[in-house]
């Protein structure tokens, strides 16, 4: 059960969710991008979970900007949809930032 958590909020969901968008922004596939809103939205819950609320907006935000993203491909605005997937980036930053400074204070 423990795995199965760690899988659906945790990295392998955040990467997957960005290589998914990425792959739907170069190949053109809004599908892609639809995929990958439902593998981001783990990481949106866990982010609800923060008490910073710059995080909290963002996680409310994060679905519905890949979908933004898709509708942009669709329409052949593939750099819109680049933009549109910033803020995911920034808070998967974020978040690996925090973690390697936790894991580094702790050791």
């Amino acid at each position: 059960m423990a795995l199965l958590v760690q899988i659906v909020f945790g990295w392998p969901a955040i990467l997957a969710s960005l290589a998914l968008s990425g792959l739907g922004i170069l190949l053109r596939r809004p599908a892609l991008l639809v995929a990958g809103t439902v593998c981001c939205l783990g990481f949106a819950l866990y982010l609800l979970t923060w008490p910073m609320w710059p995080l909290r907006l963002t996680a409310l935000a994060l679905p519905f900007l890949h979908l933004g993203g898709a509708a942009a491909v669709k329409r052949g605005r593939a750099l819109v949809a680049g933009l549109l997937l910033l803020p995911h980036v920034g808070a998967a930053v974020f978040l690996a930032v925090v973690m390697a400074c936790y894991k580094n204070h702790t050791s």
